[in-house]
């Protein structure tokens, strides 16, 4: 739960195989054609072990004498066992409040910094660990991003490993605390159209709304491809992208855009707040719906060939659901 303009509901590690062959000397293959001693330790070395070579007489003939050199090698070395941990895990926030969260990583045993190395951070989501950002750490083996949370989060590290570095991952966990206001007192707005009805309607003060934190799971799915029927993580169609947003906050919603539209609550699109329900269409033929985000734009999954991303509702025609 990063990035500043929108925020999270709560929004596997692979390391490095040791090789199992690399202490096991390769078989020697017997070589009858005559060799100088030079061209034998040139050519191969043997690890704490000898070569021997046929010695060759100045007219071109094999001699007799057989000359071994012994040839010790430098042991060989294991990777690095590397620490990595969060330099501030515990953390009170006030909703959207930025606040930079900070990784270390070094060496374990000499405690020296490890730098320009690769971190993945993850945020915990309901269904599991999520990578969202990478960082490259400074030569103080540090590096840090800006978080914006509007709910408690969880974030942690992990560093994959090189050919000489352990994989590891982080000590200590992030928990970043959301201090919650007094809940909003919602405002009674007269005379809002509804369907050519004019009804009284109850709109909640959008603070720190479920609808704020909707918009901000909706931007953490940018970039993920639509497909169609596709519900998450991965991809998305866009009744799908609704579905999986609001399950990461507790809210059970149907699968399809009609029956979507059927169970949330219209509201006046004079008054759409971020996280109310756009829909596309008529009653009974629902053909699209978007997330709203404010200032004219939604969150949506738009079709095939298409990614989720942030658009301007391209039309005057529309329903509003809220949940």
């Amino acid at each position: 739960m990063t990035t500043g303009t929108v925020a999270v509901s709560g929004v596997a590690l692979a390391g490095c195989a040791t090789d199992v062959h690399a202490d096991q000397a390769r078989d020697e293959s017997t070589n009858t054609a005559p060799v100088t001693l030079a061209a034998q330790i040139g050519s191969r070395a043997a690890l704490g072990g000898s070569i021997a070579a046929a010695a060759i007489s100045s007219d071109g003939s094999v001699g007799t004498t057989l000359t071994t050199t012994t040839v010790d090698a430098p042991p060989l070395a294991g990777k690095v066992q590397v620490g990595l941990r969060v330099t501030n895990p515990n953390v009170t926030v006030t909703p959207n409040e930025p606040v930079d969260i900070g990784f270390s990583l070094f060496n374990e045993a000499t405690h020296e910094p490890l730098a320009n190395q690769l971190v993945k951070v993850q945020v915990k989501l309901p269904t599991g660990w999520a990578t969202f950002k990478h960082l490259y750490t400074n030569d103080q083996g540090y590096t840090s991003y800006t978080a914006r949370v509007l709910t408690t989060t969880n974030v942690t590290a992990i560093f994959d490993g090189t050919d000489a570095l352990q994989s590891a991952h982080s000590s200590n966990d992030a928990t970043l605390q959301v201090a919650q206001p007094a809940p909003a007192a919602a405002s009674r707005t007269r005379g809002a159209i509804i369907d050519n009805v004019s009804v009284d309607v109850d709109v909640p003060l959008p603070a720190n709304s479920i609808g704020e934190k909707a918009v901000y799971l909706a931007s953490l799915q940018a970039g993920k491809p639509y497909v169609y029927g596709a519900d998450g993580p991965s991809s998305f169609d866009c009744s799908g992208l609704v579905q999986y947003v609001y399950r990461q906050l507790g809210k059970t919603l149907p699968r399809t855009t009609d029956a979507q539209f059927a169970a949330t609550t219209r509201i006046s699109m004079y008054n759409k707040q971020p996280g109310d329900l756009i829909f596309l269409g008529t009653p009974g033929n629902i053909y699209h719906v978007g997330i709203y985000a404010g200032n004219g734009k939604m969150w949506v999954a738009p079709h095939t060939g298409d990614v989720v991303k942030l658009q301007s509702i391209y039309t005057t025609s529309y329903y509003v659901g809220r949940i």
